[in-house]
């Protein structure tokens, strides 16, 4: 993401990409607090997480479409995106409890969450590789369950 950001910044306000980010991840805030992610919100504006704040220096820009333990409800959006960045590869979601992530059915993983996290791609792939849905198809996604209800 890093090394390749022009390339996924050019995609990212694609209507059916920003489309898809807006119903899922409302799905995650407005379950989880109550509160509605509009057009031109990134999912980093709800970090209740500090997993970034030992980092030194200018954050990543990919950093703004990451949110700790949302990453069911980011992971339609990412599918969408690389599809839009590396057309000719057959991408598709895998996904367990644990993760959720875009994966090639070779070799190559899309995943802003584990990457800003500095979680190796093994680890992301074994976390998520229970089930994989079709190539391109999408992950069906329900409301986040309110904090209060939490345990």
């Amino acid at each position: 993401m890093k090394r390749n950001w022009r390339k996924v910044r050019r995609h990212i306000e694609h209507p059916e990409v920003q489309a898809l980010l807006v119903r899922d991840f409302n799905r995650y805030t407005w379950g989880r607090w109550r509160q509605k992610f509009e057009p031109g919100m990134k999912p980093a504006q709800f970090e209740s997480c500090d997993w970034q704040f030992e980092h030194r220096g200018k954050r990543p820009a990919f950093w703004a479409y990451t949110k700790h333990a949302a990453c069911h409800w980011l992971v339609n959006f990412t599918l969408r995106l690389a599809q839009l960045i590396e057309p000719n590869r057959q991408w598709r979601i895998i996904t367990s409890q644990k993760h959720s992530t875009v994966w090639d059915g070779t070799s190559l993983l899309f995943d802003f969450n584990f990457q800003a996290m500095g979680i190796s791609p093994q680890e992301c792939f074994e976390f998520a590789c229970e089930k994989e849905l079709k190539p391109h198809e999408l992950l069906q996604v329900h409301m986040a369950q309110h904090w209060k209800k939490e345990r």
